[in-house]
């Protein structure tokens, strides 16, 4: 491996594109020559990531499509409000957004328009110590509710029960929010039984 790419690596948790290659002014072909060694793994299309790294599915996933915001109980789960890994990751996408090559990956894609797919976007780490967007808690608890899709009712308890529990939680931007998402009814239920 070239001490540029070995560094580059180093600096960006395990994992290389063919684009940071040509932007440090090296073949790309070189990503290939290192997969067929074995020195790197090829996780998708123009993506390599070191094997003695530990992979990171939701990582890969957000540097892959970088556009997308862990949400609902993807978000529950890297908020660790949640005890089970989802089965399929749920991510979501400004409206219009289109890339078909998310459907060879387990995520659930959701779209909504610009001002709401940005609001209350805020990054955490995933279980392999990577940076993800996510939405914060407070907007999750709406989207775990709002009528269309919600989620199941063990997960929407679940996940309640850890926020009244929790010793930073920001019940003002709960109610903002339940108030734009029009969820302000189920959220006051839950909190009046649990707070």
């Amino acid at each position: 491996m070239t001490p540029e790419i070995n560094l580059f690596i180093q600096q960006n948790h395990g994992q290389v594109t063919t684009a940071d290659v040509k932007k440090l002014g090296l073949n790309p072909h070189i990503l290939i020559d290192l997969a067929n060694r074995g020195k790197l793994e090829r996780v998708d299309r123009g993506v390599y990531i070191d094997p003695a790294v530990f992979e990171d599915d939701m990582y890969i996933l957000q540097y892959r499509f970088s556009r997308g915001i862990y949400f609902k109980d993807s978000a529950l789960f890297l908020h660790h409000m949640i005890d089970r890994t989802p089965d399929r990751y749920q991510m979501n996408f400004p409206l219009g957004y289109n890339s078909p090559a998310i459907q060879q990956y387990p995520v659930r894609v959701y779209r909504q328009k610009p001002e709401w797919q940005t609001l209350g976007v805020e990054e955490v780490l995933t279980p392999g110590q990577h940076k993800v967007r996510v939405y914060n808690i407070e907007r999750t608890l709406c989207d775990i509710l709002r009528t269309r899709d919600a989620s199941d009712s063990e997960t929407i308890r679940q996940a309640m029960i850890s926020y009244s529990q929790m010793k930073q939680k920001d019940i003002g931007r709960l109610v903002h929010y339940a108030d734009l998402f029009k969820v302000r009814e189920p959220i006051n239920n839950y909190m009046e039984v649990l707070l």
